[in-house]
């Protein structure tokens, strides 16, 4: 989390659980991974960077851990500040198999 600022913001839309904000370091290291994957491939498509912007475009397959295959494709767009992340806005289409 070396990365994050103090008070970063992450806004994540997803297909399947609708909108979440988690506000500051403390709070995303809270976050409930109980039903996260052990191991999870990811296959980047697209990356760009522009000045105090980027964004990141790809692909993601794991298996979670009641063996349920799980894909998804994300768009992932950060601000940064003095090289810390400020803002993410993570936008995913999960398709759970």
């Amino acid at each position: 989390m070396d990365y994050l600022a103090e008070d970063v913001v992450w806004d994540m839309y997803s297909a399947s659980s609708g909108h979440t904000t988690f506000n500051g370091i403390a709070e995303i290291s809270q976050m409930d991974g109980s039903n996260m994957p052990q191991h999870t491939d990811f296959h980047f498509s697209t990356i760009v960077i522009e000045g105090d912007k980027a964004s990141v475009q790809g692909s993601s397959t794991s298996k979670k851990k009641d063996g349920t295959e799980y894909e998804s494709y994300f768009c992932d767009v950060y601000h940064f500040k003095n090289d810390k992340i400020v803002k993410m806005s993570s936008y995913v289409i999960d398709n759970a198999k």
